[in-house]
């Protein structure tokens, strides 16, 4: 299950990639150096490759997030295994009572006056 959600994850970034750099921007991106307005033109029409490429790249991102949050959950808590917490296994034992460092209570040092 994890190895088809990391090749999933790797195909739609790809994908995503190559759907940023087919729109165009300043630069004219990809969608120019294909034939210029002959790409976009004889198949989607002027406006139409534009509005086709954004709605690619939004769904792509969408599920790009989505497999994301999956394989994060997936590796958080694989299937077959519970789930466990150390800290409420260490809740449910008791505490060992505080020795001294020496191993034996030791009277706690003499302090000295104050007003001197």
């Amino acid at each position: 299950m994890f190895t088809v959600l990391v090749v999933l994850f790797i195909i739609v970034a790809v994908a995503m990639v190559v759907s940023i750099l087919m729109q165009s921007g300043r630069g004219e991106g990809l969608a120019g150096a294909f034939g210029g307005s002959f790409a976009g033109g004889a198949v989607f029409g002027g406006r139409g490759a534009q509005e086709f490429l954004t709605k690619v790249t939004t769904v792509l991102a969408i599920i790009f997030v989505l497999l994301c949050i999956g394989i994060n959950m997936y590796i958080a808590s694989p299937p077959g295994r519970k789930a466990k917490s150390v800290i409420r296994e260490e809740a449910g034992q008791p505490m060992a009572p505080a020795t001294a460092p020496g191993g034996a209570e030791q009277p706690a040092p003499p302090q000295p006056p104050q007003g001197e």
